[in-house]
């Protein structure tokens, strides 16, 4: 037996500016039975995307330029070119074997080959200004929030004259001006601007075995074992040297001394098609063996299962960074995860319409590559005191199936304790508590122990009006919050005189009760399809999302945002409690009302069904926010007050 297809999708532009959008994907199916006991399959799945990114908006851009602005875009020899590309191309190749061992057992093995590797394309300016039009030294809000800080506390003076003056400035250059670009890499004759690419290329080897067998008219078995291997090579790619002759791959932010990328070979130049920046490779292997009973009995049948879990990451450092010098190169020092788990479920049949379901697991998870290490770009310092984040779930439904009406009904509760996450960005305003100083580095925020709580109740159900009308409705009331406060570090990437800044400990971040963004919190869908005997069908659903918020800053919510930097702790004199409150006030985002349709048409010739289907989603045309995030650069009182005070 063999199975085959191919796509392709394209386009120009997408609903933003300057987002275009090309993807090809092909897979391949072939199975030789043997005999009635063996088979092979062989599959093969290539697939290639390249889109071009949209940049993420504050609200005064978007009063400026619209909902499809796209900062990342700008015009170069009459075509719109992006700054910002992301180029995926990960082929993946499966051999599998099927064994019938028995008429009551199977085992089923199989590998894997994944390679390949993701890009993801961005600007540099080594030496030059940055190219973002919405730097925010150019809006007008830079001068609207201008404060006159001679004195203990700064005095708002809104300068409206260059306010005005930027907004015009922005209006008139709202694009990367390549040109420019250009031009400043010919007067320097070497490059100051450049594009580069953050590369991540993957070669991953997984096999896995599982199998089944029935023990008896009433126990059932089921186990696997899976093994997988990952070596991900990642680093900076020069693409587009802009004209210029070459790039020095050394950090002008950076005290000279502490520049160099890679101080085996200093003040490098760097050609198109080089890597520099940071070169290191991550070794990463997980062990999982799962075992699985299944009771069935007449009225009700339940499940019991385990895992265990081996996972160990190592970093191995091709560059020596001038930052860390002795912790960059070379293989660093191999972490290790043991992990189990717990879950089962019954599920009790009142009657064949009425039927009641249970579920609970307990699990342990190693935290991601990500999250376990401070900068692996540049050091192979860990976080300290990585621990495994601890899983709770639970639900319980009612299902109901009658002829005309199916449906389920369900509540739910999950839990995620000691997780770790990290973030990236530039911080103003925060006293690295080394010497009093306040500074403006590239940081990674390390917020530890953080604790997330869902719950809610979920409906579906399916009825059928007439033999050619069906009415869908599903809904979901829920809440997911941080449940506990968490602890927030920083690890500053930069030098002062008296040496490496230190992993810093800002101590609790009061996150309790705050909510997890990312998604609605609360959805309703209702939908009605009408499907015609002569094989045509059209349908429509009307979704309510609401109960969506903004992702939250945890710095902000330390200790360290009362108080004055270079004042040794001490707290500044001109707090407002009522004021503080609502900076830090979660923002909800508005309600969002989405109306879809669909329809489609089929064809019966020789025994052959041919169709077609179309879908317009947002039929309304409604503009709606997606979700955000707080920024975490201005990280004190006055900072931010300052940072809003033109509102």
């Amino acid at each position: 037996a063999y199975a085959a297809s191919a796509s392709y999708r394209m386009a120009n532009e997408g609903f933003f500016e300057g987002t275009d959008y090309d993807a090809k994907s092909f897979f391949l199916a072939i199975e030789k039975k043997i005999n009635n006991n063996h088979s092979l399959n062989l599959s093969a799945l290539y697939g290639q995307n390249s889109r071009g990114k949209n940049s993420p908006n504050t609200q005064e851009v978007i009063d400026l330029m619209g909902y499809k602005y796209n900062s990342y875009s700008g015009w170069q020899n009459g075509k719109k070119r992006n700054s910002r590309d992301k180029d995926v191309e990960e082929p993946l190749f499966i051999l599998s074997h099927y064994w019938k061992i028995s008429e009551k057992s199977s085992l089923n093995t199989n590998v894997a080959y994944q390679f390949g590797k993701i890009s993801n394309t961005r600007l540099e300016y080594n030496g030059a200004n940055n190219p973002d039009p919405t730097y925010y030294k150019n809006l007008p809000s830079y001068y609207l929030n201008y404060h006159d800080t001679s004195g203990t506390i700064p005095i708002w003076t809104p300068d409206y004259a260059n306010a005005d003056k930027n907004r015009i400035d922005f209006l008139n250059n709202s694009q990367i001006n390549w040109d420019r670009l250009y031009q400043q890499n010919s007067s320097k004759g070497y490059s100051v601007n450049a594009l580069y690419a953050d590369v991540m290329q993957d070669n991953q080897f997984t096999a896995n075995t599982l199998f089944n067998t029935q023990i008896s008219n009433v126990v059932g078995f089921n186990a696997g074992l899976t093994y997988r291997n990952l070596q991900s090579e990642n680093y900076q790619e020069m693409i587009d040297l802009l004209g210029g002759a070459y790039l020095v791959d050394n950090d002008s932010f950076l005290k000279e001394e502490y520049g160099d990328s890679d101080l085996n070979n200093p003040d490098r130049k760097v050609y198109e098609g080089d890597k520099y920046g940071y070169n290191y490779i991550m070794h990463a292997n997980v062990v999982d063996l799962f075992t699985q009973f299944n009771f069935n009995f007449n009225k009700i049948n339940f499940y019991l299962g385990q895992n265990v879990s081996y996972t160990d990451y190592q970093r191995e450092g091709l560059y020596r960074n001038a930052l860390y010098a002795d912790s960059s190169y070379g293989k660093g020092q191999k972490i290790s995860f043991e992990n189990y788990g717990l879950k089962g479920g019954a599920t009790y049949k009142l009657t064949g319409q009425h039927i009641f379901n249970f579920n609970a697991s307990y699990y342990t998870k190693a935290p991601s590559i990500r999250n376990s290490y401070s900068n692996a770009r540049i050091s192979d310092g860990t976080i300290d005191g990585l621990t495994d984040e601890k899983v709770f779930g639970t639900d319980l439904s009612y299902i109901i199936r009658t002829p005309k009406l199916k449906g389920r009904i369900g509540a739910y509760f999950n839990e995620i304790k000691d997780a770790t996450e990290i973030a990236f960005f530039y911080a103003d305003g925060i006293d690295v508590q080394m010497d009093d100083d306040t500074s403006s580095d590239f940081v990674s925020e390390v917020t530890k122990n953080v604790s997330k709580q869902s719950m809610g109740i979920e409906l579906g159900a399916e009825y059928q009006a007439t033999k050619t009308i069906k009415i869908t409705a599903a809904a979901n009331f829920g809440q997911a919050i941080y449940s506990d406060n968490a602890n927030v570090y920083l690890n500053v990437d930069s030098r002062r005189e008296n040496g490496l800044n230190p992993m810093v400990n800002y101590g609790t971040s009061y996150i309790k009760n705050y909510r997890i963004a990312g998604s609605p919190q609360q959805a309703y869908s209702l939908g009605i399809e009408y499907r015609d005997p002569n094989y045509w069908w059209i349908g429509a659903n009307a979704n309510f999302l609401t109960d969506l918020y903004l992702d939250i800053s945890p710095l902000l919510r330390t200790n360290n945002f009362f108080n004055e930097p270079g004042q040794g702790g001490a707290a500044f004199p001109d707090v407002d409690t009522n004021v503080a409150a609502n900076l830090l006030k979660q923002e909800k985002l508005d309600d969002i009302f989405l109306l879809n349709v669909q329809g489609g048409k089929s064809w019966r010739i020789n025994n052959k069904t041919f169709g077609f289907f179309a879908s317009v989603n947002n039929v309304l045309g409604l503009e709606y926010k997606t979700g955000g995030f707080e920024q975490a650069r201005n990280a004190n009182f006055r900072e931010l007050l300052m940072d809003h005070a033109s509102g």
